[in-house]
């Protein structure tokens, strides 16, 4: 079996599962030797972005030009998966050769839920036999699934209380569409868990420790043995069984054993993520706190820039990096680089493209999601070095400093650069006073000539649009600035005053 070497251990290519898998199954195009992480699988009308790592299933395809377009797609993936009758046309060779991209051949008339459960099988040992290594959980429930399968003749799943698929058993092909697609995405399908959900399947693994029968369903759902995981009356996972016959009492037995056993492993499991993820936060707080000249591993090639996520406001910084979390995982940012620190929540984004995990996708998604919530972002600024995420992090608290919460959903240094400015050198009037011919117009009688002087400055050489902006006649102008001579002596035809009497206003307005 090909295997290449990465960080984490040893990942398996598009050729080695040619060489793992019967040669009367599948046979391979070759291309690049690029690692497997999962698979994806495909339509040609799918949105889905293709990313380094997937092994693209291509399903539905009907047409050459269908197959072209998806095969241009999967240009950065590991490889694709095509029916043989697709990979004959000339054209398809052609550019998947130009493109690196390894295919692997099945037969036309393989049937779907086999081709998907011996790649995913294929797939999954490699990574399993690594987090064996490390842990040894994931290995062992692989094994438990296998001992559950084998005592009940049934596939089986183990899946954790979020729907997600933990471990699967081997060697049975006789499945349904639902067990398929669980096991390619490593989650139940939203249609199924909303099918088993108007059962009451999840409120009864919430709430009960015995193991029960869910009929099979006239939408192709074959009828499951489901056993809730349970430690200290904490509901941690269920196991699911594909059954054709009642189950015995003896089976039943040794199935709950088996289930005392696998919460052992979920509650080492959840340890073993809440330590990664705190590392993950760790890594983080270091980099945006403590400049280094060498890009760490885990973090992508720049340029980057960080920014700060706001909302929701009752919450809070930990609880609300828990809530960007789930929102950035859930829209395709497989590992957010997120972190709270000093009461506010940080992202460290991709400063160019539009994948997952960029700026311009997180623009889009937070003006989506800022429809009736609190969600905003403020940018610092692009950074193509390291050393520079600490001064991103730095402008983008000064900016947000003078974003309101009901202000624009995504605001940045570039727009706002002016704002800033203006900012700094109206921070630095708090001073001492110093002795101005306009201190006279901080009194509150006089603010009609403040907006009058500020009107004028700001549209100076256009009296009758100043006018305009304060809603007055020209004439109310001219008053005003003969009054305004009565009150302070400044000579706005120097420019250098007028700049000063300007952010002294600007200066006023902010107290």
């Amino acid at each position: 079996m090909n295997v290449v070497r990465c960080d984490s251990g040893p990942v398996i290519t598009a050729s080695g599962l040619s060489d793992a898998l019967a040669s009367a199954f599948v046979e391979l195009l070759p291309g690049a030797e690029r690692s497997v992480v999962g698979l994806e699988l495909v339509e040609p009308d799918d949105a889905v972005l293709l990313e380094a790592g997937d092994l693209v299933v291509l399903v539905g395809a009907r047409t050459e030009d269908e197959v072209m377009g998806v095969v241009q797609r999967a240009a950065p993936a590991s490889g694709i998966v095509l029916r043989r009758e697709q990979a004959r046309s000339p054209r398809v060779r052609e550019l998947s050769r130009d493109l690196g991209l390894a295919v692997l051949v099945v037969d036309d008339d393989a049937p779907w839920s086999w081709v998907v459960s011996s790649l995913r099988t294929a797939v999954d040992r490699p990574a399993a036999l690594v987090r064996q290594r490390r842990v040894d959980v994931y290995g062992d429930l692989f094994e438990m699934a296998d001992r559950i399968g084998a005592l009940l003749s049934a596939p089986v799943t183990i899946e954790d209380a979020t729907s997600r698929v933990l471990a699967y058993s081997t060697g049975q092909d006789d499945v349904d569409e639902a067990r398929t697609s669980t096991i390619v995405a490593r989650q139940v399908p939203r249609d199924v868990r909303a099918h088993f959900r108007a059962l009451g399947v999840f409120r009864r693994l919430a709430t009960s420790d015995e193991p029960f029968l869910i009929p099979g369903a006239e939408a192709g759902v074959r009828a499951r043995y489901v056993v809730p995981v349970r430690a200290g009356g904490e509901w941690l996972g269920s196991i699911w069984a594909m059954v054709d016959a009642p189950v015995s009492a003896e089976q039943q037995r040794e199935v709950s054993t088996a289930a005392q056993v696998i919460a052992l492993y979920l509650l080492r499991l959840r340890t073993q993520s809440e330590l990664q993820r705190q590392v993950q936060l760790d890594n983080v707080r270091t980099l945006l706190s403590t400049p280094t000249a060498q890009r760490p591993g885990w973090l992508p090639e720049g340029p980057w820039r960080v920014v700060i996520l706001r909302g929701p406001p009752d919450l809070d910084s930990e609880a609300r990096c828990e809530v960007w979390l789930a929102l950035a995982r859930r829209h395709g940012w497989r590992q957010p680089l997120l972190a709270d620190m000093d009461d506010g929540v940080y992202a460290v984004v991709a400063a160019a493209g539009d994948d997952p995990g960029s700026w311009q996708w997180l623009q889009r998604l937070v003006r989506q999601e800022a429809r009736g919530t609190h969600a905003r972002v403020v940018a610092g600024s692009r950074t193509h070095e390291v050393t520079g995420l600490a001064a991103s992090r730095t402008l983008a608290d000064e900016l947000a400093a003078h974003v309101q919460d009901d202000g624009p959903a995504v605001v940045g240094v570039e727009e706002r650069w002016a704002d800033m400015v203006i900012a700094r050198a109206t921070t630095g009037l708090r001073g001492i006073p110093v002795p101005s011919p306009s201190a006279p117009l901080a009194a509150s009688e006089h603010e009609s000539l403040r907006d009058t002087l500020r009107a004028v400055i700001d549209h100076w050489g256009n009296p009758q649009r100043a006018a305009e902006v304060l809603g007055v006649h020209a004439n109310t102008v001219r008053y005003r600035m003969a009054r305004l001579g009565e009150v302070c002596e400044i000579d706005l035809h120097d420019p250098a005053q007028r700049l000063a009497v300007r952010l002294e206003l600007e200066a006023m307005a902010r107290d």
